[in-house]
């Protein structure tokens, strides 16, 4: 297996594990959480348990270097507090669904900006991929078929959203170029949980988890799967596949998240679905074909 077909295998993965976080989120939210306190939650017990795990295997990842700090605290402003705020507002004040579309707009933003930072080409068969992708989550999320039309600001912040995780994409990028995936993971999550430290309301969070601590087991949990696991296999696969190939692996996690969606919360399926799932796969397939970086 080569270093691209590894690296693809990581972001699928790391999307496998974010599209599953509606599981838990919509338990948390049900047990009186809010969006920022479930962001903060995640976060803390994420850095908690990445910290834990390069302390027994090799302390030596603590080290980063000085001038790569700045770099690493904007990956967690934007991942930990403008992502969150941006996806959940989307969310709450439209549909999932819509948010999920707006999301996805993220592999423009991502290789519009690879071309700008990194010098990465724009090939036919990324091309072709991006309209597979974007157009698989349109079907995937059953948009076409609802005539809903959501409010302009929730537009707005869904592209937003997307912007955001394009440029955490980029971001993260150049941070593993010049450290180990870990030490940028480990750094990551602290930045993201001190700066949503303020926006917490820890005092009515520590409250909540006492009246019910099956809070801590489920957030334990979310934790390890979509903030541990997620975030070091994602930067382990950014350190050896292109940003904007990363960003069509990534779409992985819509096709999870709608499976999720069918399969635990019952929600409706068709070929619409059926097709957009075949669309996104197609392009994942296209996409690692791409071997060639023939300028379009």
């Amino acid at each position: 297996m080569n270093n691209n077909q590894k690296g693809a295998l990581l972001i699928i993965l790391a999307g496998t594990c974010w599209g599953v976080i509606s599981i838990f989120i919509n338990y948390l939210s049900d047990a009186g959480l809010g969006t920022m306190q479930i962001s903060f939650i995640r976060q803390m017990i994420s850095v908690a348990l990445f910290a834990l795990i390069i302390l027994i295997r090799d302390p030596q990842k603590f080290r980063i270097r000085f001038r790569d700090l700045g770099l690493i605290m904007l990956c967690g402003l934007i991942n930990g507090v403008m992502f969150n705020f941006l996806y959940f507002y989307t969310i709450i004040h439209s549909r999932a669904s819509i948010a999920v579309v707006l999301l996805y707009t993220s592999p423009v933003f991502v290789m519009i900006l690879a071309r700008i930072f990194f010098g990465e080409r724009f090939t036919l068969p990324k091309i072709a991929a991006l309209v597979l992708t974007v157009a698989g989550c349109v079907l995937v999320t059953g948009v076409l078929g609802e005539g809903y039309t959501p409010p302009p600001v929730a537009i707005l912040t869904g592209v937003l959203t997307g912007l955001a995780y394009a440029l955490n994409n980029i971001l993260t990028s150049a941070a593993v170029r010049r450290n180990d995936p870990e030490t940028v993971t480990l750094y990551t999550l602290l930045f993201s949980f001190l700066f949503l430290i303020p926006l917490s309301g820890a005092g009515d969070l520590l409250s909540k988890c006492k009246a019910e601590p099956v809070i801590i087991g489920v957030a334990f949990l979310m934790s390890l799967v979509t903030g541990v696991i997620a975030q070091y296999v994602f930067s382990a696969g950014l350190k050896l596949i292109e940003s904007g190939k990363a960003a069509i692996y990534g779409a992985t996690e819509p096709i999870v998240g709608s499976l999720v969606g069918i399969l635990i919360f019952h929600e409706e399926s068709g070929l619409m679905k059926i097709a957009g799932i075949i669309m996104v796969i197609t392009a994942i397939l296209l996409i690692g074909r791409d071997q060639t970086g023939q300028d379009s």
